[in-house]
């Protein structure tokens, strides 16, 4: 769904005439589960929500919650579970895992509680086996993973190598953004010449980075699904001084990258805007709720914007 149906979905919500407070109804509560609350990204996000639900206080009640590890989806379920037993009216789930967390999401619409995913998508494979429908909320990883392998291009010639640092595989994004690299690289002519899993984390893209550069010799640039990773990958490449020589993209746009474009430490990156993914995952749960919408009737996808970053001439 683009922002135009977007707009027209919530407009039709609240012209149905349904008031989502009374006087006599406490606000329904809404929680937030995130997948790293120690993550720049995610504090960004939870910063959104919590600025949208000042400004709406009356509306709702917000519980933000989230598991340190992005690869906990145990911790995930276990705070789900304790929003089921919340009787929340409506769960914002980052999720770890794109299918791993179906089975107690499942459970929570059963119960009646509307379920939206932001960041990661909810595998489409797996809510056809679940017989559920849950809305993601946020852009296309493809498309903008894709926007920045092309800004790459005019720095390349075609036959150079270039390396993919990406994810955990169970994501869904994190496909989608090596998906969006690679197509982007193979149409110049580069060479994808390896594949490291950094986990989402900097450490990890350290580590991924300093294998591949110690495998691959004449690589010329290095593509990472996070700005986490991206940021392990740079330090790498400047203990081995191929700062220039190596170029680092990154995704995310998290506010620790803006000085590290600008110093050309990363090439480039993808700005995701996380509190404008909760603030319109938000927009979404309570125009539903306002007008007693069915989880099957959500929309299946409602796009969020997203900017390629780039070094400032």
């Amino acid at each position: 769904m683009d922002r135009r149906r977007f707009i027209q979905f919530c407009l039709a919500c609240a012209m149905a005439g349904f008031v989502l407070t009374t006087a006599a109804a406490s606000p329904p509560l809404i929680g937030l589960v995130l997948k790293s609350v120690g993550s720049p990204y995610f504090i960004e996000m939870a910063a959104g929500a919590r600025n949208y639900q000042r400004a709406h206080h009356n509306d709702f009640t917000l519980k933000i919650d989230g598991v340190v590890s992005e690869m906990d989806s145990r911790g995930q379920e276990a705070i789900i579970g304790r929003l089921i037993a919340r009787h929340a009216a409506a769960l914002l789930v980052t999720p770890a895992d794109s299918s791993d967390l179906l089975p107690v999401l499942a459970r929570a619409i059963a119960s009646g509680i509307l379920v939206i995913s932001i960041d990661n998508k909810i595998d489409d494979r797996a809510q056809v086996r679940f017989r559920v429908n849950i809305p993601f909320v946020g852009p296309s990883n493809f498309n903008a993973a894709r926007s920045v392998g092309k800004a790459l291009l005019p720095q390349l010639r075609p036959g150079d190598q270039a390396a993919i640092i990406e994810g955990l595989r169970g994501s869904i994004n994190a496909r989608a953004r090596s998906d969006g690299f690679g197509e982007a690289l193979r149409g110049g002519g580069i060479e994808v010449a390896g594949i490291r899993r950094g986990d989402w984390q900097s450490d990890g893209g350290y580590r991924a980075a300093s294998q591949l550069l110690d495998t691959l010799p004449h690589l010329r640039a290095l593509l990472c699904g996070n700005d986490n990773m991206a940021i392990g990958a740079s330090r790498a490449i400047a203990e081995r001084k191929l700062k220039g020589k190596v170029l680092v993209a990154g995704y995310d746009g998290i506010p620790e990258v803006h000085p590290l474009i600008a110093d050309g430490t990363l090439f480039a990156s993808a700005n995701q805007y996380p509190a404008r993914q909760a603030e319109y995952a938000l927009q979404l749960a309570l125009s539903a709720l306002a007008s007693h919408a069915r989880q099957a009737d959500l929309p299946a996808i409602v796009q969020t914007p997203v900017m390629l970053m780039t070094r400032k001439p």
